[in-house]
């Protein structure tokens, strides 16, 4: 085509009709920017197209990931809960001065441990490198901004920072007043000295606050599910939409 024009340039130009030269030059100038503005919009098209789907991936990577920290969180959840049961039925046993039995020395073994919740952020991260803007949605953007960077960082960082001392507490007093022995296969656990036991009002303060703690945890677990699953929400309405 550009050699067209260039012909009918010579020949305007031989031809001493500098008025149409002048408007074919203007012309063929005008082609060259429609198509440089054409090439301009598709390449930002193909550029949008490939981002758009980045983003759709991310977002079904992070809809799988916060699916598998429900399920871990649950796991937790009911971790805690059998703790709770334990450290429950010693503390009665004690307090109640009812008779060691060999359900209870199982119990006694199992006092220590708490269910400390790892959220999967791969997906996060990976948004987070490719540039979180790339989620479009406001809104959605930053819900999954606060899960991971705030209320997440409260159900694992916070959570276990302020268990601390009273896993401590927990973990001395039962190491002092519970012994451990193998016996047919099994460990089995009971009170050092008993009478003790029944009486040390220290052990008991640790087996309730350990109580206390384990109510909390699961408390915290459990809104976070909640959060959890409002981004989980969002993110299908999200991707039903594109589907549409």
């Amino acid at each position: 085509m550009f050699k067209i024009f260039r012909k009918i340039r010579y020949d305007l130009m031989e031809q001493s009709k500098t008025g149409k030269y002048l408007k074919y030059a203007i012309g063929e100038v005008f082609l060259v920017m429609i198509g440089i503005l054409l090439a301009l919009q598709i390449n930002n098209w193909n550029n949008d197209r490939i981002e758009h789907k980045l983003e759709t991936n991310i977002l079904k990577e992070i809809a799988v990931n916060l699916e598998k920290d429900v399920v871990n969180l649950r796991s937790k959840i009911k971790f805690n809960e059998r703790k709770k049961v334990l450290n429950q039925n010693v503390l009665d046993h004690l307090m109640n001065k009812t008779p060691l039995t060999d359900s209870l020395r199982k119990e006694y073994n199992r006092l220590l441990g708490r269910g400390t919740f790892e959220p999967i952020t791969v997906a996060y991260e990976n948004l987070k490198s490719k540039g979180i803007d790339i989620i479009q949605n406001d809104s959605l953007r930053i819900m999954i901004s606060e899960l991971y960077d705030f209320k997440y960082f409260y159900i694992t960082e916070d959570l276990r920072t302020d268990y601390e001392p009273i896993k401590n507490f927990h973990m001395t007093e039962v190491y002092k007043n519970v012994k451990t022995t193998f016996k047919d296969g099994h460990l089995w656990g009971e009170p050092v000295d008993l009478e003790s036991a029944q009486n040390n009002t220290y052990f008991h303060e640790a087996l309730k606050k350990a109580l206390e703690f384990y109510y909390w945890m699961n408390m915290n677990y459990e809104k976070g599910i909640v959060q959890n699953e409002e981004v989980q929400r969002l993110i299908q309405a999200e991707l039903a939409q594109r589907a549409d």
